[in-house]
C-alpha cells in the first residue's frame, strides 16, 4: 500500500474506507482481477469483478 492507494481510497465513492483501501490496493497490484467478499454491495464502485466465496467456488466447479 502506498500514498496513491490511500489517496484513491480517500477520494473514492466507497462508503467504507477499509473496503476502498482493499479495492485500490488490488487495482494497483495489476494482477488481481477479482475480490472475494461476503459483502458484495460494498464494492459496487469497484472496477474489478466482485464475487462471494460461494459464487467463486461454483464457477470453479464448472471449469
Amino acid at each position: 500500500m502506498d500514498k496513491e492507494v490511500v489517496l484513491g481510497a480517500l477520494n473514492s465513492k466507497f462508503k467504507d474506507f477499509e473496503d476502498a483501501l482493499q479495492n485500490f490496493s488490488a487495482v494497483e497490484n495489476g494482477e488481481i482481477t477479482i475480490i472475494l467478499t461476503r459483502n458484495v454491495k460494498d464494492y459496487k464502485k469497484s472496477e474489478l469483478a466482485v464475487l462471494t466465496p460461494e459464487t467463486y467456488l461454483q464457477g470453479k466447479a464448472n471449469d
